[in-house]
Formats: structure tokens, C-alpha cells, sequence
């Protein structure tokens, strides 16, 4: 994985305490498309070269390479606006759709993600396979030849995935690439985990066994910077911090963004808090379900 610049060391993981999330609308307040634009207007440089992460292995060197990345955990519509921001400046990206999301079984999703291609971005399957084996007992075999069919024959064009990190995996001590064993290093490398006291052996698959051509955590990068991370005072990391003009000729750098964490305007993200609210109280029973 690719450097990130001046985010010490110490601080690259650190997360806010949970009680904190309800001021999260207040801290974020400048997580705005207005905001987004901005970094896009930055990017639209002819210095860069913006691509989709199945590109980024492939593109020529002769500009910095950025791969812009966003992993779609819960809003659709929001990555539809982020998306269609996008291509008004020329720029291309990749979005991972999330199979455990609510919006995933929406009767709307293909129709949405062909908008995403039609307006030139690449669509990838965000990786959530070994929580759907041992929370809700799915097949991951199945599920994924199953789902994979549905989405090509569609005419979504999947080629990569990005594992997705569910409160799961840090409950139950497991990364979702656990799934492929083209990974042999993800959690657990004894491919057990304890579930309620019983012993559960990960189910194991290939990238090449569904026609995967990358995992996006896995090209190797130069820089890579996302929202996900926290200072040690629990503030997001946002791309107004990134300084591009760091970025040399022939280096490659990712940017992962979440739309879930952008919005309109402080009114419209205290709008949606009490919708996140009720859905952790979902998460909360759920957990004490399994556990």
C-alpha cells in the first residue's frame, strides 16, 4: 500500500469514541459537494491523469496518476452526485457497491448503476463476503456467482473488488479478503474464527474464479490517502488537505472517499442522523444476536 504524506504514524488509525458520532454532523460540516467541487476543480489540472482504479496499473506515465476511488457503504445518491461532478470536469472513478447495504435491494439499483458507467466511471463489488458467511450463514460461493451474473448480465462491467471493513471484522477478528487466497496474509491466516463458542472455518475462492482482475487495496500505489482515517483528536481526514502539488510526474497516488460522509449543507447532514441513528440500533441488536 502507498505512502501516505505528513499523517504520523501514530495517529493513522486512531477513531473518534462512538458517543462522538452524534456531533459528527458539526466536526464534518465541511464535508460538502461544494467542498467536493473544489478538490474536483483541483484535479481537473492537465497535470493529473484521473482514472479508474482498473486503469491505474495500465495508464501512461508521463502525468501524476491519481486513482479516485469511493467505497458506496451507504448512499447511492449521494455517489450519483459525486459522480455526476465528476464528469462535468473529466474525470473518471471507480465506485464499489456494497452487497449488505440497504440501498443494494433497491428495486432502482441496476438502472442506478448503469448511470454510473453511462457517465464514464467504473463499477466494483465492495467486498462483504465472509460477514455474510458467518453472521447470516450465506453461502459466499453461491451468493457471489449468483450476484456477479445479475450485475454483468445487466451490463455492469465488474472486474475489481475492495474489501469492505464491516463492524464485523473487528468484532469477530476477520478481514473480508480473507475470502480470496490470492491473500494469504488477511485475518485470520488460520482462516478460523470463533462465532458464539463454535469453531468456523472461512470459506476460500480466487479473484481469477469470478473474472477479478484487481483488488483495490493490492495495485501497489505510490501515495493513497482516505476519509477513513483519524487524527489523534478524531478528525476525518479531507482532501482539502492534500497537497498535489507534491505529487511528481509518473507517481501514482489513490484518494478513497466515501459519499455517505458528503452532503449538501450541516442542515441536510443533521437531516440524516436520525436515519443513522435507527439503523445502529439495527447493527446493536444484530450484534447481540450472533454474539
Amino acid at each position: 500500500m502507498g505512502a501516505e504524506w505528513e499523517v504520523p504514524a501514530s495517529q493513522e488509525l486512531v477513531r473518534p469514541r462512538p458517543l462522538r458520532r452524534l456531533v459528527d454532523p458539526l466536526r464534518e460540516r465541511n464535508f460538502t459537494y461544494a467542498a467536493y467541487d473544489g478538490f474536483l476543480d483541483r484535479l481537473a489540472d492537465p497535470r493529473f491523469r484521473v482514472v479508474p482504479l482498473r486503469e491505474l496499473r495500465s495508464a501512461p506515465r508521463d502525468r501524476a496518476l491519481v486513482g479516485l476511488r469511493h467505497d458506496v457503504d451507504e448512499r447511492l445518491d449521494s455517489a450519483l452526485r459525486l459522480a455526476r461532478a465528476e464528469h462535468a470536469r473529466g474525470l473518471r472513478a471507480t465506485y464499489f457497491v456494497l452487497h449488505t447495504a440497504r440501498y443494494y435491494r433497491e428495486p432502482g439499483l441496476l438502472d442506478d448503476l448503469r448511470r454510473l458507467q453511462d457517465l464514464g466511471h467504473e463499477v466494483g463489488w465492495h467486498n462483504d463476503l465472509v460477514t455474510l458467511e458467518l453472521v447470516y450463514g450465506v453461502d459466499p460461493v453461491r451468493y457471489l456467482d449468483r450476484e456477479l451474473a445479475r450485475l454483468r448480465g445487466a451490463g455492469i462491467d465488474v472486474v475489481g473488488t475492495a474489501a469492505h471493513g464491516s463492524i464485523w471484522c473487528h468484532l469477530l477478528g476477520f478481514h473480508n479478503n480473507r475470502f480470496f487466497v490470492d491473500f494469504p496474509e488477511a485475518r485470520p491466516r488460520s482462516g478460523v474464527v470463533e462465532v458464539r463458542g463454535q469453531e468456523r472455518r472461512i470459506t476460500q475462492a480466487r479473484l481469477a474464479d469470478f473474472g477479478f482482475a484487481y483488488e483495490a487495496y493490492h495495485l501497489d500505489e505510490d501515495h493513497y490517502f482516505s476519509d477513513s482515517r483519524f487524527d489523534s483528536g478524531g478528525r476525518r481526514w479531507h482532501p482539502e488537505e492534500l497537497d498535489l502539488e507534491r505529487l511528481r510526474p509518473s507517481e501514482s497516488l489513490i484518494v478513497l472517499l466515501h459519499p455517505c460522509h458528503w452532503a449538501s449543507s450541516l442542515a441536510a447532514r443533521y437531516g440524516r442522523l436520525a436515519g443513522r441513528l435507527t439503523a445502529k440500533a439495527g447493527e446493536l441488536r444484530e450484534r447481540r444476536r450472533v454474539l
